[in-house]
């Protein structure tokens, strides 16, 4: 049986910030900027690894304006509606466990992130380099949408908060280097049914989640 429960203490965030500091292949670090939600991955009630969205990105990929049809000030208006899968690692091998991790992430993601931050979340959006091609997220029926243009490591740093003149700053022309898949999920409705409201999912989702 597979668990994600959320993680909301020290605990738990020292256990996760363990699993990817010494299993992430190839971006061990925890940290992050901007809105996250992480959880622990349970199977059989064996901690097995974590996974978490957060904040999307700025300035926005073309490829995901592109796949939404919108400008980029249009992407400003549904920031808050796009998370990034910013982090899934697992410590353990397990048949089919991603493809099921992934599932209880879209279902969820939905629940917490407006539980957390009162906005419906729309899409996921992930990000896979290191020389690996995404097999989990494929299996999911993720999109692959296109890639980044690739920047020096050291130059990968997140200008998600940044105004426009600490943008030009910061700005590094692309040269191709850790080019990064995008992937790309539309989430269903957090609507279960009519006259079922999003508070009351949060409630089916909380309950769901215990042991």
């Amino acid at each position: 049986m597979i668990k994600l429960n959320v993680i909301d203490n020290e605990i738990d965030r020292t256990i996760a910030k363990n699993i990817v500091e010494n299993h992430h292949s190839y971006v061990p670090t925890f940290e992050s900027v901007g809105r996250r939600i992480d959880w622990l991955i349970y199977y059989d009630y064996e901690i097995i690894g974590m996974i978490g969205i957060g904040s999307s990105t700025y300035p926005p990929c073309k490829d995901i304006l592109r796949r939404l049809s919108i400008t980029k000030e249009e992407y400003k208006g549904i920031f808050n509606s796009i998370a990034n899968n910013w982090r899934f690692c697992l410590t353990k091998k397990v048949p089919n466990i991603g493809t099921q991790v992934l599932k209880l992430l879209r279902e969820r993601s939905q629940i917490e992130w407006y539980k957390k931050y009162g906005d419906e979340l729309k899409y996921l959006i992930t990000f896979v380099a290191g020389g690996n091609n995404g097999a989990v997220y494929r299996a999911d029926n993720w999109e692959i949408i296109g890639e980044t243009s690739g920047l020096p490591s050291h130059k990968s740093i997140s200008m998600k908060w940044d105004d426009s003149e600490q943008i030009k700053r910061k700005f590094v022309k692309p040269n191709g280097q850790n080019k990064k898949l995008i992937f790309f999920k539309e989430l269903k409705p957090i609507i279960k049914g009519e006259g079922v409201k999003i508070e009351e999912s949060i409630i089916i989702g909380r309950k769901e989640e215990l042991f």
